[in-house]
């Protein structure tokens, strides 16, 4: 009724400022910094679980740029303990975790398991057959998203002399069990009755520090830390074999465009190869002579064919069909190593 009135009424100021009185008018601008002052009070409060959600993805360009926006608001966040009311939301809603970076299997097992030693006593490990492709060897192919391109690859070049099966973790690695606590996953896989062989490539997402099971951080590329990655791979590699009871054979990564993420890589090669070599059964393989140019990153590289070929993608980590075909070969030549050895 109220409305007719104003139309009829030429004196309608009165009227007017006290509707406005009802609804004040925020500027726009105000409105567009407050929004943005919640959204950045949110993205550092809730900053770990955007690391969480980014290790997640798929790689491309939606990951590096959150994970490139949460992992430097993290390390903000944690020391000063921005992070505890997401915590306690998180449990006010039921969702407390029981694995953490310092409570998970890997973790755990880790610190029990100075590096180089086996708790256990060392058993005979039997021969791989030889595989044909009447037999196949029954083979898993697993690990971070690197797997993606070399798990169909080394399938193709295998020309049936392999049963594969490749169950790829995108984002995951050994330094964050609190995220995939490859230990348990090793488990689960290693149960999976008349599997013979087990390969796995991993560590393009570790190149960041490690959280031990009393606290302490221990900062990528450090001494310390190349020697719990080491117990973390000892670890996984114990699991995946079995104590023994099958064979393993764990991929070296290729060499990054980013120097100081080659350098991290480097450093995890060497761990994984120090592992290998006190794991019965398992067997470490470098492939980065034949992934590089005498030694450095290449896009280009050539196949066994002669042929020039793109053999990285755009990110500088992880290889392209061509270069993972590059790298099949040479798994192939080294499962067949493996048969060939001395019984």
């Amino acid at each position: 009724m109220t409305e007719p009135q104003e139309t009829e009424s030429q004196e309608t100021e009165p009227q007017e400022t006290e509707s406005r009185e009802d609804g004040p008018v925020v500027p726009a601008g105000r409105a567009t910094l407050v929004v943005l002052i919640v959204l950045g009070l949110l993205a550092v409060l809730r900053a770990p679980a955007m690391v969480h959600t980014g290790e997640g993805m798929r790689p491309g360009i939606t990951r590096t740029l959150v994970l490139g926006a949460a992992r430097p608001l993290t390390r903000v966040a944690r020391p000063l303990r921005l992070d505890r009311p997401d915590r306690w939301l998180g449990l006010a809603f039921g969702h407390s975790a029981t694995t953490s970076a310092t409570t998970s299997e890997l973790a755990r097992a880790a610190r029990q398991l100075p590096p180089g030693s086996d708790p256990r006593q060392p058993r005979p490990v039997p021969p791989l057959r030889v595989s044909t492709a009447g037999n196949p060897l029954r083979t898993l192919i697993t690990g971070d998203s690197l797997t993606e391109a070399l798990g169909p690859a080394i399938t193709s070049v295998a020309g049936g002399a392999l049963w594969t099966r490749t169950q790829t973790r995108y984002g995951t690695g050994l330094v964050r069990p609190d995220y995939f606590d490859w230990a348990a996953q090793a488990r689960t896989q290693g149960a999976e009755r008349n599997l013979e062989l087990v390969i796995v490539t991993m560590g393009g997402n570790d190149g960041q520090g490690i959280a031990l099971p009393d606290g302490t951080a221990v900062p990528a590329g450090s001494p310390g830390w190349v020697a719990e990655y080491q117990r973390r791979v000892e670890v996984v590699m114990r699991i995946w074999t079995g104590a023994g009871r099958r064979h393993l054979l764990w991929l070296g990564l290729p060499p990054a465009r980013s120097h100081r993420l080659d350098g991290y890589f480097v450093q995890l090669d060497a761990a994984a190869a120090a592992a290998a070599a006190s794991v019965p059964g398992a067997t470490y393989l470098d492939l980065r002579h034949w992934l590089s140019r005498e030694g450095g990153y290449s896009d280009y590289l050539s196949a066994d064919d002669g042929r020039t070929v793109l053999a990285r993608s755009r990110d500088g980590v992880h290889l392209t069909l061509d270069g993972a075909r590059i790298a099949a070969a040479h798994v192939l030549d080294a499962i067949r190593s493996i048969a060939d050895r001395p019984r």
